[in-house]
């Protein structure tokens, strides 16, 4: 299903031609129908059917036209009809059908019963014929509208009310196809006819049921669509009931011809409601018509609707008197044909289409008729102007030099004028544009002038306001917008306007790529206009209306939009189309082209000042750790930490304060790059201030909470570890403010101390206070101490599993007779391998304290 929509989409152009020349074909051969072969013999008064007995009937005579042909034969009302051309008759349709065969001129043989005495006696009539005017003013009328509706949507295929108007064309084409049957055919020839007869009707039907809601909806959306339209329910309706109405209409016709109920009161009942629908629906159409024109503000937009409304009031008159006054004046049309004549006048509704297209630019058609006649005659006025010269020069050149060089020099002469031709036709169609298209020329001359410069603006705002200045005041644009997508968003945000009032408008992106997807399959401008708001931007079409946005033209790059052009309409008040569209959309995508170099340039920028920061903060980082292992007797010590690629919140140090005493502190600030680092400068700045041989890790930490909650952000904190070895008084006391565990390997076994406590700078001191826990260790020889990070136990491999805890204590278990160093080696290593190919991602903070044997003999 899907490659036969891009097909479809691919083709579409060529399809709406093939179906166009079919429709326009026949409707050509409807008219010739009418006025060859559809002409009615008539002999100037009516035949009634009267019924002499259940089972017969005779024809009578009536409304003889006093002077005409059938009383210059002697006929009089009243009389009986028995014989025409020697054939008895008794049916009005039979004899009518014999008449039609005897040309225009020829006389009839009649043989007629008079009503006074019954006498029977024959007669010549002489045979006039009689012209539909009726049908053929809707033969025309289907012409026109066809030609008009096809010039129309192939202008602009994907536009709404274009559609709209060639749907109509098609709806009169198919309501005249009844021209095709035989004229007043009867129920006797329907086996001769069984083929043609369905489908004719089948097309006249769908020509009835939806040429009045076609109408409608028409009307309701040209020049401006009305707000109701907007309601999902109408639309559907307007597209629904059609349907339904042509079943109906179909069922009971196709019925009525089989079953020879044409008098049924069913019958009549179905023609009387399709008058009715065909009458209500076109004054409704007129009356909204006539709203809008007055909706309308200046008298240059309301002047070709003003032509339409009343070419559309005369048709609709016409139809009415014809309809009405007409057979109340007079007899019949047999009789006076004349008063009748006044439908052709319903031709007047394409023709003031047409009108208002070639001379207003209505419905974005005429810039395009206009060039297309202009530029086309101009083309081959010069084209003729040139050949004349070339055969002219070559005659003088021929003769003076000799003919022996005439056919190289001909072809000389041809090539160079040729090359000639060339660039005098281009500067000849800039003349013709300046001339008579100056809104079109100035356009032309200032996007092509914005294309070639602003690739050479620097800066994105720059050339955001070169855009401005180009569309806005040089082009005169009273409502123009940018709108720019937001990175990995379909959002697209407001971030140049003038004449928009809403500078917070945002649009939902995500229909857009769609649209343009399929948009491009049968155009090479995928523009969005006013009709394809409500598909696109359902959540903000009436945002769009409100701020007067007429056309959309998306800045595309690869393929995919980086944002979108709002525009209003030109200053001279008409819609963006034709040539303009191009040389929009081609402005908009090299702007696009400066735009992605702009960003890419910004985000290089960025990427450079983040390495910079990143750089210092690494500085600022490494400075704060310890630049040597305190020695202090009876403890190993080691500690490092391998930062990630992106530096991180981890700080560890070792503060010795007396020959036995030794504070280590490992901590993880929240958060990463430069704001970290300096978290940490400040957090050792007051962990060095306060740790003295005075201070418990408790005090310290509480009092290091205090201060840093007054200066840190809410949405940051630290968690740490304070932990003070005492090598006189053999105790480790320590503290954890919501960090890692402290483990213990001793004796090949490995302990976990998980005490109480949240991160430092999150609460201002109670909660605080109240749940830190200090615990006491007593030191003895051969345990080994870990202080560490998350970046070790949630390191990840290729398939992002966890180093996790319990491999680390494995470590410090299979390793308690190593030293500090050994150890620390053994778990870097296991931790690169476990990792594999997969990056670090956070840094990895580790010390070791392990308890010397020299403890044990100080003891």
């Amino acid at each position: 299903m899907k490659k036969i929509k891009e097909y479809y989409l691919k083709n579409k152009q060529l399809f709406i031609i093939i179906i166009s020349i079919i429709l326009i074909l026949t409707a050509v051969i409807e008219i010739y129908f009418v006025l060859a072969l559809r002409v009615t013999s008539n002999d100037e008064c009516s035949w009634v059917p009267e019924k002499v007995s259940p089972d017969s009937s005779v024809i009578v005579f009536d409304k003889v036209k006093v002077g005409g042909v059938t009383w210059n034969a002697g006929i009089r009302n009243g009389d009986k009809f028995l014989q025409i051309q020697n054939i008895n008759v008794s049916d009005p349709n039979e004899a009518q059908l014999i008449l039609n065969k005897i040309s225009y001129g020829k006389f009839a043989n009649y043989t007629v019963e008079k009503k006074d005495n019954n006498q029977i006696f024959h007669t010549q009539v002489f045979v006039k014929k009689f012209i539909q005017i009726g049908s053929l003013a809707n033969a025309i009328l289907a012409l026109f509208w066809m030609l008009i509706g096809f010039i129309v949507l192939m202008s602009k295929p994907d536009g709404r009310v274009q559609k709209l108007f060639y749907a109509i064309g098609v709806g009169v084409v198919f309501f005249t196809s009844n021209l095709f049957l035989p004229i007043d055919i009867i129920p006797s020839m329907v086996k001769d006819y069984f083929v043609l007869y369905p489908l004719i009707i089948l097309l006249w039907s769908l020509g009835v049921g939806f040429i009045p809601f076609l109408f409608l909806y028409f009307f309701w959306t040209f020049p401006t669509p009305f707000k109701f339209l907007e309601k999902n329910w109408l639309r559907k309706s307007l597209l629904i009931l059609p349907i339904i109405v042509a079943i109906v209409i179909f069922v009971s016709v196709f019925s009525a011809f089989r079953d020879k109920n044409f008098n049924s009161d069913f019958f009549k009942a179905i023609k009387n409601s399709l008058v009715i629908l065909l009458s209500t629906s076109n004054i409704v159409a007129l009356i909204s018509l006539f709203i809008n024109y007055r909706r309308l503000k200046s008298w240059e937009e309301k002047k070709p609707v003003f032509i339409i409304l009343v070419a559309y009031a005369i048709a609709i008159a016409a139809v009415i008197y014809t309809a009405r006054i007409a057979p109340a004046i007079s007899d019949t049309v047999f009789n006076s044909p004349e008063y009748y004549t006044p439908i052709i006048l319903i031709i007047l509704v394409p023709i003031a289409f047409a009108y208002s297209i070639l001379k207003y630019q209505l419905m974005d058609v005429s810039i395009v008729i206009k060039n297309t006649l202009m530029y086309g005659i101009a083309t081959l006025a010069l084209a003729a102007l040139y050949f004349f010269i070339i055969y002219v020069l070559g005659q003088s050149i021929s003769e003076a030099i000799g003919t022996q060089f005439q056919t190289a020099i001909a072809g000389l002469i041809f090539i160079t004028f040729a090359l000639v031709f060339q660039s005098t036709k281009d500067k000849f169609q800039d003349f013709l544009t300046a001339r008579f298209y100056p809104e079109q020329f100035a356009y032309q001359r200032v996007l092509i002038k914005f294309s070639n410069d602003v690739s050479t603006v620097v800066g994105l705002e720059n050339i955001l306001d070169s855009m401005k200045g180009t569309f806005v005041e040089a082009l005169k644009i009273k409502n123009f917008g940018i709108l720019l997508k937001e990175n990995k968003h379909d959002n697209l945000r407001l971030v140049k306007s003038v004449g928009i009032e809403s500078q917070e408008l945002y649009l939902n992106g995500k229909l857009v790529d769609d649209f343009i997807s399929n948009k491009s399959l049968s155009s090479k401008h995928p523009v969005i206009e006013r009709e394809d708001f409500a598909k696109i931007f359902p959540a903000e079409v009436s945002a769009l209306t409100k701020e007067n946005i007429f056309t959309i033209v998306p800045m595309i790059i690869k393929s995919k939009f980086i944002g979108l052009l709002l525009f209003g309409l030109k200053y001279s008040g008409s819609q963006f189309a034709g040539k303009d569209l191009d040389l929009l959309f081609a402005a908009a995508n090299q702007a696009a082209i400066s735009i992605e170099n702009a960003r890419l340039y910004q985000s290089e920028a960025e990427k450079l000042r983040m390495e910079r920061d990143l750089d210092l903060a690494r500085k600022i980082q490494q400075g704060l750790l310890p630049t040597t292992i305190p020695v202090i007797k009876g403890l190993d010590i080691a500690g490092e930490m391998i930062p990630a690629m992106q530096v991180g919140g981890d700080y560890f140090d070792l503060l010795p304060v007396s020959e036995s005493k030794l504070f280590v502190v490992v901590g993880d600030v929240s958060g990463k790059g430069l704001a970290a680092s300096l978290y940490m400068a400040k957090l050792q700045t007051m962990i060095q201030l306060s740790c003295n041989d005075r201070k418990s890790p408790k005090e310290i930490l509480i009092e290091l909470n205090r201060h840093f909650y007054k200066s840190i952000e809410r949405n940051s904190f630290v968690t740490m570890t304070l932990a003070l070895f005492d090598n006189q008084a053999k105790i480790l006391k320590f503290c954890r403010a919501g960090h890692l565990p402290l483990l213990m390997a001793s004796n090949g076994n490995v302990s976990s101390f998980r005490t109480q406590g949240i991160g430092v700078g999150l609460e201002k001191g109670n909660i605080f206070e109240s749940t830190l826990t200090e615990e006491e260790i007593p030191l003895k020889p051969g345990q080994t101490f870990a202080f560490f990070s998350d970046g070790i136990t949630e390191a990840m491999n290729e398939n992002n599993d966890l180093f996790g805890e319990e491999n680390l204590q494995k470590i410090l278990k299979n390793n308690t007779s190593a030293n500090s160093n050994e150890i620390m080696n053994e778990i870097w290593n296991a931790v690169k391998k476990f990792r594999g190919t997969a990056e670090q991602n956070d840094d990895m903070t580790m010390v070791l304290v392990k308890v010397a044997d020299e403890i044990q003999h100080r003891i």
